[in-house]
């Protein structure tokens, strides 16, 4: 990493209404999942059950074509349709809480590419183009050469947990999935059986709830996330040789 600067004395400074301001935004996305996000599918059970009636009632009222009809085959039907009604709203139950622990490290991330590049201004630095596609690595060395690395940091492994199951929502297998298995070996385990690996079986972390993530994992990231905010210090300092 390479920059240029007009002082040999440069610093992040985290004035205390922009720690606030970070932690209210990440607060506000919390309150919205749980408030709004997440009732949406709490009746899954009741839902289907009413689809499941109108479903049987429309059958019901059309005209029969004969005397003899099967109505074996409607029962069977009106099953077959409300376990896919079920498993619909139970797989997009999952998505969107992937959806959304996936969205709240991605404005974390952000919030701190943005107090970097705020600082550069405020300090007159000149970071590398080339540093800055860099994306996280670019943050966490600006922070390390700010005397900050975040692996010191009693929040971190919580973090660099909840980075590397966003990496597998996103991509399923690799490398972040092989890192994730040793920290939370449980995420992979189906809860129903106790033992068998959807992930494994499926290789998507999408098409079907093979993650056993849920409301608790989405709290304890985004604690995480705002115990970063309050465990930074007001200034971090580096002196560099110009």
């Amino acid at each position: 990493m390479q920059w240029y600067m007009m002082s040999r004395k440069i610093q992040l400074y985290l004035h205390e209404n922009q720690r606030t301001g970070f932690k209210k935004d990440l607060n506000s996305l919390k309150d919205l999942f749980f408030e709004r996000i997440l009732p949406t599918f709490a009746n899954a059970e009741l839902e289907t059950e009413e689809f499941q009636n109108t479903l049987w009632n429309n059958l019901m009222e059309q005209p029969c074509s004969s005397d003899t009809e099967d109505y074996s085959d409607y029962i069977d039907y009106v099953q077959e349709e409300s376990i896919r009604k079920y498993e619909l709203l139970s797989l997009m139950r999952y998505r969107t809480i992937a959806m959304w622990i996936a969205c709240m490290c991605q404005v974390w991330e952000q919030q701190l590419f943005y107090f970097i590049i705020q600082e550069e201004r405020n300090e007159c630095i000149q970071y590398n183009a080339s540093d800055k596609k860099k994306g996280f690595s670019f943050i966490k060395d600006v922070f390390e050469y700010h005397n900050q690395p975040f692996e010191k940091m009693k929040c971190w492994a919580k973090i660099h947990e909840l980075r590397q199951l966003v990496n597998v929502i996103k991509h399923a297998e690799g490398w972040s999935e092989n890192e994730l298995r040793k920290i939370r070996p449980d995420l992979f385990i189906d809860q129903a059986t106790g033992k068998l690996d959807l992930l494994n079986l499926y290789h998507s972390s999408l098409l079907e709830e093979t993650i056993q993530i849920g409301e608790k994992d989405f709290t304890e990231y985004h604690n995480a996330l705002v115990a970063f905010w309050d465990e930074l210090p007001e200034r971090m300092v580096s002196v560099f040789e110009t």
